[in-house]
């Protein structure tokens, strides 16, 4: 019984999961004053196109479920999610995604005050970013990718 509350303790808070990426954020010597930032953050790279979240996160995944079967549209003034499985969408003009600084996206609902950080590692394949997502106290990583709406 021990094992298995621990196990699930580290799962949720995300300890279970640590990768850093594959390209990181920090680029060139490690003396300060000549290394310099990779920007992995560029609003550009996301706005125009469409975005799920996939994670091996076991308590993620049980405990929101659904989140897979969406697809997000991500614009400057707002995000239309897209029920892959339902067929169904809605826009919300008080989301926004921003970049914090060079690595970090950060996405607000203004009308409910919910606050997500999103740590950008860096490209994994084409249309694949490797992301750390910060929700609360809750710690999740995953793969931010392009999917594709399947609606009328």
């Amino acid at each position: 019984m021990r094992i298995l509350f621990l196990t699930t303790l580290l799962a949720f808070t995300g300890c279970a999961q640590n990768r850093e990426g594959p390209t990181g954020y920090k680029a060139g010597p490690s003396y300060p004053g000549d290394s310099h930032i990779v920007k992995t953050c560029n609003e550009e790279d996301f706005y125009g196109q469409w975005w799920s979240i996939d994670t091996n996160n076991v308590i993620a995944n049980t405990l929101v479920p659904a989140y897979k079967d969406y697809c997000t549209f991500v614009e400057e003034d707002y995000v239309f999610f897209w029920n892959m499985a339902e067929q169904y969408g809605y826009y919300n003009y008080d989301f926004y995604w921003k970049c914090a600084n060079e690595n970090t996206m950060y996405i607000v609902n203004e009308d409910t005050g919910d606050e997500i950080h999103m740590k950008i590692y860096g490209r994994t394949t084409p249309g694949c970013y490797d992301v750390k997502i910060t929700y609360g106290s809750n710690v999740i990583n995953g793969d931010l990718c392009t999917c594709e709406y399947n609606g009328p």
